[in-house]
């Protein structure tokens, strides 16, 4: 406790120093991050937290929870309420899988070992970031974007299996049906819960975003890079894996632009969006507040997670080089490739909604 506290402050007291040296790149980089959160941050993930609030409020949950049981048990040990958060996490990225998670918690549908075992695989990157950002916007080339959503899917099934534990728990007994709550207080909580969140996500955005200006500043990421000098790696690929760890979407396009090979980018690519960056870890813990988890286990889970993802691209990355030298760089074009490739995240989607309307409106 004592180190980590000391390591807090010695962080505060770098920000503010750097605060005091370059004041106009560290507002550069505060109006950035607030830029970002309200420009795509906010409408893309508001209203996801919005309607996973109301779905939780009416029960649909758990109706989905036994619906689903079948596949999450012998797959991953776990009860079937878990599907809940494992494919909302897919679907709509950081840090809902976590945020999910946790309110199952708080409801009593989920043990702290349930929830501790899902955390290490249902946080995952969301495929329009992965596919529009990093895929178009980076690499100008969405068949990589399909691919690393996919590796990120392929990542977090093979860590939970992996973290499962040996024996099939017994699941939770069934809790009995919401009581009924007039459709006006449903939508209030919903919305006061999800505002609360989304400020506590930009917070930490834009904490980070200034963090990385002031390290960039200061020459740590080169000085980080000249450290790793041992690597077979050039300068700017290892400056793009070092800013990556603290904060994956700047990572990410600093390897878009370094000179190494296509693959090795975007393997490293795959590993830093599973991970998440230290900007992702807090934002994660600071929605896991009320939880009494194990931050080690959960480290343990998504170093296990990238690895996994990174390795999955890296093998399946000769098999999308065709589409990508073939399609055109724009995001969900209507060309024959592009719409092959859109099938590999909008089946499991389509799949996950139509579960999801069975289970809101089967009432028996």
């Amino acid at each position: 406790m004592k180190k980590g506290t000391l390591l807090l402050g010695g962080c505060a007291c770098f920000l503010i120093f750097a605060l005091l040296c370059f004041p106009e790149e560290m507002l550069a980089a505060s109006a950035e991050g607030v830029q970002l959160w309200l420009t795509k941050v906010f409408p893309s993930l508001f209203p996801f937290l919005v309607a996973c609030g109301i779905l939780l409020r009416i029960g649909a949950a758990q109706r989905m929870g036994a619906a689903l049981r079948p596949l999450m048990q012998p797959l991953f040990h776990l009860p079937g309420i878990a599907a809940f958060p494992f494919f909302f996490g897919l679907l709509s990225g950081y840090p809902m899988g976590a945020k999910l998670t946790a309110q199952l918690y708080e409801q009593r549908q989920l043990s702290l070992a349930d929830a501790q075992q899902l955390l290490a695989f249902s946080n995952c990157p969301g495929p329009l970031f992965l596919i529009g950002t990093v895929g178009v916007g980076f690499f100008g080339m969405p068949a990589f974007g399909y691919l690393l959503w996919l590796s990120a899917f392929l990542g977090a099934v093979a860590t939970g299996i992996l973290f499962r534990r040996k024996k099939s728990v017994a699941p939770l007994p069934s809790a009995s049906a919401s009581p009924y709550q007039p459709l006006t207080e449903v939508l209030s909580a919903s919305v006061a819960d999800a505002l609360r969140t989304i400020l506590l996500i930009g917070g930490y955005l834009i904490l980070f975003a200034v963090l990385s200006a002031a390290m960039e500043q200061a020459g740590l990421f080169s000085l980080l890079a000249r450290l790793l000098f041992f690597l077979p790696l050039s300068t700017e690929t290892l400056r793009g894996l070092c800013s990556g760890i603290l904060e994956m979407t700047n990572g990410a396009h600093l390897l878009s632009l370094s000179p190494d090979s296509l693959r090795l980018r975007l393997t490293l690519v795959a590993f830093l969006v599973s991970f998440g960056g230290l900007s992702i870890l807090g934002q994660t813990f600071g929605v896991l507040a009320a939880m009494p988890i194990s931050k080690k286990d959960y480290l343990k889970g998504k170093c296990t997670n990238a690895l996994f993802s990174s390795l999955s691209f890296f093998l399946l990355y000769p098999f999308f080089y065709p589409y990508a030298q073939k399609e055109v760089p724009a995001f969900f074009s209507l060309t024959e490739t592009s719409f092959t490739l859109s099938f590999l995240w909008l089946l499991p989607s389509l799949f996950f909604l139509a579960v999801l309307c069975y289970a809101i409106f089967d009432r028996g």
